[in-house]
């Protein structure tokens, strides 16, 4: 229910009779972090609007540790309760109805896409991007929605960082159904621009469908939703 994590490993296990999630770092994670940096850098050139480099390494770690979580619930910003964090691994809460994209895949109860709207608008109103905003790293729970892997924030607010946030979590459910995926992106913008303080950020499309191309399975649909067109208003 959770999904493949390009940084960590992940089990599920039961630590004094509570079910957790340990995630464990990949020995191909430090590779992956200079790719990232490398493909974050090339985009905003290639999108005009230069951005230095993110901050990875141990910044990551410290994203992810208590004291930022505690920063981010103040917000309004959910996350999962960490019980244990050192340089290699992270024990948190097990969240039981798993990640975004598959409860939207297989639920008609679109409404809470809305509420991550809200979140992105929140965190990119406080000075911050999630840089990696995947449907994949929000969590179901009950009817709540729950940030996980929070160790890409950045103390960004440019327009390319806060379009990187939009367009990425629209490309992560891009390979939907039209229908649902229309409405997806409808009440996610609809959220954003009711917390946001700016408008929408205009490069948001262009990185949807940048973005899309590496993260969609189902080429169909990407190609009826790459059709319709994004409401920027």
């Amino acid at each position: 229910m959770y999904s493949l994590n390009w940084q960590r490993d992940i089990e599920i296990i039961k630590l004094n009779g509570i079910k957790v999630i340990v995630k464990k770092d990949k020995a191909t994670k430090e590779i992956n972090e200079y790719l990232l940096i490398f493909l974050y850098s090339l985009i905003s050139l290639f999108l005009l609007h230069p951005s230095s480099p993110l901050k990875l390494g141990k910044f990551i770690m410290i994203n992810e540790g208590e004291e930022n979580r505690k920063k981010l619930n103040k917000m309004g910003i959910p996350t999962p309760q960490l019980y244990k964090i050192n340089k290699n691994t992270i024990v948190e809460e097990y969240i039981e109805g798993g990640n975004l994209y598959k409860y939207l895949k297989n639920s008609e109860d679109l409404e809470i896409v809305f509420k991550v709207g809200v979140i992105t608008g929140r965190l990119h109103n406080a000075g911050f991007c999630f840089i990696d905003n995947k449907a994949q790293n929000y969590l179901i729970k009950r009817s709540d929605i729950i940030r996980t892997d929070l160790g890409l924030i950045q103390k960004r607010n440019s327009t390319y960082t806060k379009s990187l946030d939009i367009g990425l979590f629209l490309s992560s459910l891009i390979d939907l159904d039209r229908r649902k995926y229309s409405k997806i992106e409808r009440t996610f913008l609809e959220g954003y621009k009711l917390e946001s303080k700016d408008k929408l950020p205009y490069l948001s499309i262009i990185i949807r469908n940048i973005s899309s191309i590496g993260l969609t399975s189902n080429h169909y649909n990407l190609f009826m939703n790459l059709l319709n067109k994004m409401d920027c208003d």
